[in-house]
Order: structure tokens, then sequence, then C-alpha cells
């Protein structure tokens, strides 16, 4: 998304935001239990047909109650915990590091039936026209494969739906590694979400540094070089990737 000044358009620029702060939800969507949730980008910020990017928690025994999206597509990351994914009936027993795809129509719920919080990942992304592909659950670490620096997951999402998708990645990037380019595309807007360890972002000489819960949104024809603090702990964080107009 862009705004229109007086006839010309303004991007938005870079945001950061992270998981502190989350707010309590009981009962959400006719679940059961508190959820804790707080979203991290309003797509209306962000350039492309973004909806939102949202973090969740899920305390022991609570849910996210069956619902279906008509105006969004939408993808689960787990980071941590398990989830028992209901998607049209059929059950998914979910992990951490696994990628579950929500076409527009597809019904689907998210339980905790664990003794440990469960966190996940959302993000939803505006339709094109067209014919989407039947919900997948993909584990991102089967994919994990050497890189320049440290190792690489990717999914290409626009085999999965109609809207302006275009990549999901898990990174693991070794301490003290430095991935010098993510490959955002040049007409790309990408969000980076930190699962664990500590990072150094820096966008066009601007430093974000934090850990785990750091989200990162780049706009279009910005590069992000993605650093890890030399300690003894590796860097994961997953991006994800929306052509902008």
């Amino acid at each position: 998304m862009a705004t229109i000044v007086r006839g010309e358009r303004r991007p938005f620029g870079l945001i950061q935001n992270d998981t502190s702060g989350l707010a309590h939800t009981r009962c959400q969507v006719g679940g059961e239990g508190v959820c804790r949730w707080k979203m991290l980008m309003n797509g209306m910020h962000l350039e492309g047909e973004w909806n939102c990017v949202e973090y969740v928690v899920i305390e022991p025994g609570a849910s996210v109650g069956e619902h279906v999206h008509m105006r969004t597509e939408e993808i689960y990351y787990i980071i941590s915990g398990r989830a028992v994914v209901t998607m049209d009936g059929a059950r998914i027993d979910a992990r951490p590091g696994d990628l579950i795809t929500t076409p527009i129509g597809s019904s689907h719920s998210i339980a905790n039936h664990g003794d440990t919080d469960m966190e996940f990942f959302v993000t939803e992304v505006f339709p094109n026209t067209g014919q989407a592909a039947a919900p997948a659950t993909i584990h991102l670490p089967d994919l994990l494969a050497e890189r320049l620096v440290g190792r690489c997951a990717e999914v290409d999402l626009r085999s999965h739906f109609t809207g302006d998708w275009r990549r999901f990645q898990l990174l693991e990037v070794p301490a003290g590694g430095r991935v010098e380019d993510l490959g955002i595309a040049e007409r790309g807007s990408a969000v980076l979400h930190v699962l664990d360890g500590d990072v150094v972002i820096t966008v066009d000489g601007d430093e974000f540094t934090g850990g785990a819960g750091l989200s990162l949104a780049v706009p279009p024809r910005h590069k992000a070089v993605v650093a890890a603090a030399d300690t003894a702990d590796p860097l994961r964080l997953i991006m994800v990737e929306v052509k902008s107009l």
C-alpha cells in the first residue's frame, strides 16, 4: 500500500517492532482459554497487498476457534510448542518449524493441547483472481541447505496462493556470521522476524539490534544486511516477502 499526497505517491519506510506488550484475548473466535496476541505490522503501513503480520501465543489448553477467511490468504509458522490445527475438518499435528498455508475459503482452527505455551507467526495477504492450491504443511528444517554463510530453507509461496506473495525463508546464521544479501527483489517488500539469537540488521546505514521477537519491515529498494552477534549462539530468523506496487 502507499498513500497519495497532493497527487504524489508517498511510500512508507522501515518499521521496527517486537513481541513485548501482548494483549490477552479470551475465547478467541469461539475458542477456549487465553491467547496472547500482538499485531506486529499493519498492512496499511507496508508496501504491497499485505493485510497484517501478527504474533500469537496460545496458552496450554487454549485455542483459536474454527473460522474462515473470506478476504485474505494466510500462513502460520509454528515457532515453539505443539499445535493441533484443524483444516477443512482434517487434523494436523504441527510442530516447531512447520509452515501452514490457508487459502481463502478453508476453515481452520488451532489449539494447544500441551502443557507449555505454543507460539506462532501469522501473515495475511489480499488475494488476486484465480484458483489457489490446496492447504499445505511444510516442515522448513527439512529443507535447510548450506549457503555462503549458514543455512537457508525457502518456500515459493506463489505456487500456493493467488495474491502477491513471493517467498518464505528460514535462515540460520552462525555466531559472528554476516549475510550481505537476502535476495529481496527490487519490487519486493519483506518482514524479518528473529526466532533465536542476537542480531544487528543494517538497512541503508541504519542499525537495528535485538534478539528473539524483533521484527523489521523492509520496504522495496532497501538493502538489508543481517549480522549475528559474536557469541556462542547462532542466529535464526524467518522472512516473508511480498511483491510491492
